[in-house]
């Protein structure tokens, strides 16, 4: 009841001198809108860089280099690395034999450009890439990818994009287990049967001159690498550097422990070679992590505006115990306790911090949403190429937000405590007489 008492008492005297109570919580404001901006602006960015990069499907692979240590400056010794010393099929088909329930290796092969006609007749181009597999990415519409059992039985599979869809299935036929015939450069043909369908990224279309038509743009197809290499007599050449998905739940570091053991164990008797293992997911940590540390910094820098505006929060309770000295007499008179002054006041302060922490924290995510806004415009305008991938997400910081009502309310504490001990002490009778 005395709480209710309190709040009325402090409602009343803000109410009356509204000018002098907004200009007194503009300290506030300013501090707690100018944290919440650079906190919502910090967690905004870390949230896009994550959308990118998943949208990217970066996230569960890793990067495997093969490197030579040598001594001094000599650079040329790179040249001595033999086919036998790099990534081998054979080494591959190993990793898959022994952890291919934990891990997909990812390999893929240009085999330059090849013919296609379609249900009218008509004829256009394609890009082959052959991959070893390929897991479905954000881009995968229909049916499935490329897999590794593809590969093993030699099968003539397809995947195709929605633009290689609109080319060939003039009739608006399903694209799904129809048979597309491929003329390569070479003059080699083969018959595929496309097994799934994925879509373009946007900016695609912006590769080609205004004005080009459909038939004359060029889209990727996929197909089983082995089946490529057995049709055109090549083989798998050697490499120095692999990319690894991972295929299960398992914490990714004891997956990649699992990677380096393997690829240790196939380079024990080469002691001149070492296998670096990389996940893209560590850079992004690293860089959140650096947005962090930059984020708390500026924030405690504009977190010293609350000290002003809570020296100003002392200044005005001081000024208003003042003006209010003959009531507190009155109330002393009447029997009030010194505990209950003191809560009046203390109140009184809490009060004015917190209606100006909630008109920050508003301020600041407003701040923060136009901000990002703004970005969003200025990526479509000047990078529209990148405009799909770069998903800008704006999320306000919800940690941010409740420490900073935690925080004016202990600002209304610590700053309001001393004016509201000064009022408790008066003597009633000194009070009383005050004119």
């Amino acid at each position: 009841m005395q709480l209710i008492e309190n709040l009325r008492l402090a409602f009343t005297s803000l109410a009356a001198n509204k000018m002098r109570a907004l200009l007194t919580m503009l300290g506030i404001i300013i501090g707690i809108s100018s944290v919440i901006m650079i906190t919502t602006i910090g967690t905004s960015i870390q949230k896009t860089l994550t959308n990118t990069f998943n949208q990217m499907g970066e996230s569960n692979f890793f990067d495997v280099y093969l490197i030579q240590n040598y001594e001094g400056d000599d650079y040329s010794a790179y040249d001595a690395m033999s086919d036998e010393d790099m990534f081998t099929r054979d080494m591959i088909d190993r990793l898959i034999a022994e952890y291919g329930d934990h891990f997909t290796p990812r390999l893929s092969q240009s085999f330059g450009n090849a013919k296609v006609r379609n249900t009218d007749g008509q004829e256009f181009s394609v890009s082959i890439e052959g991959e070893l597999s390929q897991p479905k990415d954000s881009t995968h519409l229909r049916g499935r990818t490329i897999n590794q059992r593809d590969n093993q039985e030699g099968m003539y599979t397809i995947y195709v994009s929605d633009l290689f869809v609109s080319q060939y299935c003039k009739d608006g036929s399903d694209p799904i287990g129809q048979t597309v015939e491929l003329t390569l450069d070479s003059g080699i043909s083969a018959e595929f049967v496309i097994v799934g369908t994925f879509q373009l990224p946007s900016f695609y279309d912006r590769i080609y001159p205004p004005g080009t038509s459909e038939m004359d743009k060029v889209t990727s197809v996929t197909v089983p690498l082995d089946t490529m290499l057995k049709l055109t007599h090549q083989e798998q050449e050697p490499m120095m550097y692999l990319t690894v998905a991972w295929n299960t739940d398992y914490d990714p570091e004891m997956l990649k422990q699992e990677l380096q053991d393997f690829f240790d164990k196939e380079y024990e008797d080469k002691p001149d070679y070492e296998v670096m293992i990389e996940n893209e997911q560590v850079y992004l940590e690293m860089i959140n992590t650096i947005i962090n540390v930059i984020t708390i910094a500026i924030s405690v820098i504009a977190a010293i505006s609350l000290i002003v505006g809570g020296v100003g929060v002392m200044n005005i309770m001081l000024v208003s115990i003042t003006e209010r000295t003959k009531e507190i007499g009155i109330r002393k008179a009447l029997g009030a306790q010194n505990a209950a002054i003191r809560m009046q006041f203390i109140v009184e302060s809490i009060l004015i911090c917190l209606i100006g922490g909630v008109i920050g924290i508003l301020l600041g995510i407003g701040g923060g949403m136009m901000i990002g806004t703004v970005a969003k415009a200025l990526v479509t305008q000047i990078y529209p190429d990148y405009a799909e991938l770069i998903a800008i997400t704006v999320q306000p910081s919800i940690p941010a937000i409740l420490i900073a009502v935690l925080f004016s309310v202990l600002t209304g504490v610590f700053f309001g405590y001393y004016p509201a001990n000064k009022a408790a002490k008066m003597n009633p009778i000194d009070a009383l007489r005050y004119d």
